[in-house]
Order: C-alpha cells, then structure tokens, then sequence
C-alpha cells in the first residue's frame, strides 16, 4: 500500500462519524443522570423512614388498644417502641430516640369503640408518624 493510500484511510476513519451519538450521549448524559439518581435516592429514603415511622405508629397503637386492662396499655405501647429501637437502631447505638403521644376519645382509654391516635415522634429527625385504632366493641368495658 503506498503513502497516500494509508493518508486516505486514515482520513476516512476520522470522517467516520459512526457511534459518535452514542459517545455524546453519554458525555453529556452523564453528568445529568448522577445528580438526578442523587436525588431519588434520597426521596426515597426520606419515604422510607415516613413509612417506617407510620407502621411502627401503627403497630404502638395496635398494642395499646389490645392491652388486658388500662394501666397496661401505655406499658405495652413504650414496649413497641423499645422493641423497635432494640432491633432496627441497635448499630446506631441511639437510646430514647422516639416519643409517645396518646390522644383517646374518651376516658378510659380502652372503653369499646372508642378511637385511640398513636403519634410517634423521631426525636432526631423531628418527623412524626401516627396512627388511629378503634378499640374492639366486643370488650368488657371493665
């Protein structure tokens, strides 16, 4: 092959202009997606924690209106609680993270059809998570 011939192969490969889309694609896509799954990443783990907060509101609530008498119920329900923290933030070795709010529709707590809201607050992140049981209607009102 001579001198020339290899000048213009090599010139044709420069023209070439086949998966340069793709290469630009990325060059400048790049940059733009690592910000954005940056983003959702953390959404979601600011769902999460607003989802985990709610059951574990939930499940509080589901012990107190399940309580055997009414000077047990609040008992049961720091019990959830001190459950949770024992088993989910054991690594972060947190100790009175959470708070409990009671609010009953009527007094005593645990009377039959009566509506019990459980808040749960994250001390550390100040986000609160509640939830709302009716207690049995079937209940001896004892």
């Amino acid at each position: 092959m001579s001198a020339s011939g290899i000048t213009k192969r090599a010139l044709d490969l420069f023209e070439d202009e086949c998966g340069s889309a793709t290469l630009e694609f990325v060059m400048l896509a790049l940059p733009l997606f690592i910000p954005l799954a940056l983003y959702l990443n953390s959404v979601n783990q600011v769902m999460q924690n607003a989802q985990t907060l709610e059951n574990l509101a939930r499940q509080t609530a589901r012990a107190f209106i399940t309580s055997p008498s009414e000077d047990l119920a609040p008992v049961r329900a720091q019990q959830v609680l001190d459950a949770f923290s024992a088993r989910d933030l054991a690594p972060t070795k947190a100790t009175q993270r959470f708070s409990l709010s009671i609010a009953c529709q009527s007094q005593p707590c645990i009377t039959p059809n009566s509506k019990v809201t459980i808040s749960v607050r994250d001390l550390i992140s100040g986000r609160e998570g509640s939830a709302s049981q009716i207690v049995d209607s079937w209940r001896s009102s004892e």
